[in-house]
């Protein structure tokens, strides 16, 4: 029995949970999937799938072995990619997984110059707020707001993360100025939508933190599509000051300082971190790249 190809099947089945989904990435039946599985199984002596007519799950020792597996995978899978490098040119697809406004706004203009300086690597740059495993997702660099990374994950960070208010001078003209956390509850609020919920706002008074009960005029998971809508004095926006250093200095927001903190989190923001396994810092791609972006966003370029 070809028991890497059996484990290679099992890693395939356990993350697109069907047989048919993982023989189609492999190319081969769905009967050869199984078999090869069931065989691996009595080598084993264990049961490592349940199976139904409609679904596919691991069994409680076959989520631990296959916990065991994956990590021994990604490291072969490392070794074979590196020794693969051998040349003083770094190449091969470099993936990247970033959250949509700061891959929209500063990431991919220093990729443009990325690509300048490393013509033979090709990037793979997926936008997204889910947080990803960086094992599991065959993902090289992950960019993502957060404090706590998963184990064996290095993180270094980009930018302290500081939210900022803000609005128009027209809508500040119409609707005033609003100076303490309570004033905030007279105005519309342009609020960001994240993977599972809205973000809601959040004041520091004498008794701590606290949700502020604004209206929202307008709601959204695109934040450059909430900073247009400031810009047309639709309400007050509440974002990450790097999204909106550019509205800043033109002028076409203004900054707004209240009385007391408000936040979309409780207490200061952990910042944006660039994340990446230590193991794989070692292949060509990854170094030059982790590098080059600390190099290029770890200073505050706009």
């Amino acid at each position: 029995m070809d028991k890497l190809r059996a484990m290679q099947y099992l890693l395939k089945v356990a993350d697109t949970q069907s047989f048919s989904r993982a023989a189609k990435a492999f190319g081969v039946p769905a009967s050869s999937i199984s078999r090869r599985i069931a065989d691996l199984e009595a080598e084993l002596g264990v049961v490592l799938l349940h199976r139904t007519t409609r679904t596919v799950r691991l069994t409680e020792i076959g989520a631990l072995y296959l916990e065991r597996v994956r990590a021994g995978m990604a490291q072969l899978n490392d070794a074979e990619e590196l020794v693969g490098q051998r040349s003083s040119t770094p190449s091969g697809t470099l993936r990247i997984s970033t959250m949509p406004g700061y891959g929209q706004l500063l990431l991919m203009p220093a990729l443009q110059d990325f690509c300048e300086r490393y013509p033979d690597i090709v990037l793979d740059v997926h936008l997204s707020d889910a947080l990803v495993d960086l094992g599991r997702d065959q993902i090289d660099i992950a960019i993502r707001g957060g404090r706590q990374p998963q184990d064996r994950v290095v993180m270094r960070k980009l930018d302290p993360n500081r939210f900022v208010l803000a609005a128009s001078p027209d809508y500040l003209a119409k609707m005033g100025t609003p100076r303490t956390l309570d004033d905030l509850q007279g105005h519309r609020a342009l609020m960001y939508r994240g993977p599972n919920t809205v973000i809601k706002w959040e004041g520091l008074d004498d008794e701590g933190w606290r949700e502020i009960p604004i209206t929202p005029a307008f709601i959204s998971n695109d934040g450059a599509s909430l900073i247009a809508m400031a810009c047309k004095h639709r309400g007050l926006v509440l974002l990450s000051e790097w999204g909106l250093k550019g509205c800043l200095r033109r002028g076409e927001l203004v900054q707004v300082t209240l009385d007391q903190p408000v936040s979309v989190s409780r207490g200061e923001e952990a910042g944006i971190y660039l994340l990446y396994l230590q193991t794989r810092y070692q292949i060509p791609k990854v170094r030059v790249a982790v590098e080059f972006l600390v190099e290029r966003l770890g200073d505050g370029m706009p």
